[in-house]
């Protein structure tokens, strides 16, 4: 069998990155990622869509994110999706992020209706 886990993401940091140490001073770094999708209605009018997914990096990654990346920022992540589940106050919990393995910073264009028009 075939597998194949693979995630491309390019939008904005949403929240200021939270950077935690774990096991013998290695990093973690949690971000949520804000990633707008324009599409046309019937009507021929634009309508935009954001969709926020959360994403966590490790070790140099993660101090990568540390030193240069803030809310607003453009951000390129290349990683794989990953689920994790957990106990807490007796109830089952799980969530779906993407474990990002490689991130860069990116220039993102402002957004607004002249671009939409040009469309």
């Amino acid at each position: 069998m075939i597998n194949m886990n693979n995630v491309q993401l390019l939008g904005k940091i949403t929240l200021e990155p939270k950077i935690k140490e774990v096991k013998k001073g290695t990093k973690l770094a949690e971000i949520g990622i804000g990633i707008s999708e324009s599409y046309r209605k019937e009507s021929g009018e634009w309508e935009n869509r954001m969709h926020f997914v959360d994403v966590v990096v490790w070790g140099k990654q993660a101090e990568l994110v540390e030193k240069s990346f803030k809310k607003g920022d453009g951000i390129l992540v290349e990683g794989s999706l990953q689920f994790d589940s957990w106990e807490k106050d007796g109830q089952r919990r799980s969530r779906l992020r993407v474990k990002g393995q490689r991130i860069q910073p990116v220039q993102l264009p402002q957004y607004n209706q002249e671009y939409k028009k040009a469309s």
